[in-house]
């Protein structure tokens, strides 16, 4: 497998997956090295000018057909919101999943508690879903000594 970079892309068209009868999108793609050939994705922005991808080429009745992934698809590296994240086992990776979904749950809870539904706002869910998680990865450390200007409340 080789690696590069894609030059241009251009969409070429769509068509129904055989084998699970997905929308296909088909695309012309140039990479820096010179190879050109078509490219199949079930989304028509899967693949975009500057991403660096390994691929391979094989020769159909209609031309080269690329076969495109992210260079460290085989290293347990998964592509999550355009980061890289690494998880060593698929169960790392339902563990972080899990994370974030009660985190996420549980700040935008928190937040509609707060607000009128009109006044919500997701960017301040999800800073607290940072923050949740963040406390909840590493309990023991947080500091949750009070400052000199805070009053103690009763909980119950």
């Amino acid at each position: 497998m080789q690696t590069s970079k894609i030059k241009s892309t251009q969409a070429s068209g769509t068509y129904v997956s055989k084998f699970d009868g997905a929308t296909m999108y088909t695309s012309e793609v140039e990479l820096e090295d010179g190879t050109v050939g078509e490219v199949s994705a079930k989304s028509p922005d899967r693949w975009n000018v500057g991403d660096e991808v390994a691929y391979t080429v094989t020769e159909g009745k209609f031309g080269k057909k690329l076969k495109l992934n992210r260079p460290d698809y085989g290293n347990n590296v998964t592509s999550t919101s355009n980061t890289l994240t690494r998880f060593h086992d698929r169960e790392e990776k339902k563990q972080h999943l899990i994370m974030n979904q009660w985190a996420i749950k549980t700040a935008i809870d928190c937040e509609l508690s707060l607000v009128s539904p009109d006044k919500f706002e997701l960017r301040n869910a999800i800073a607290i879903a940072k923050m949740l998680k963040k406390y909840a990865l590493d309990l023991d450390n947080v500091d949750v000594t009070l400052q000199a200007d805070e009053s103690i409340k009763k909980p119950f």
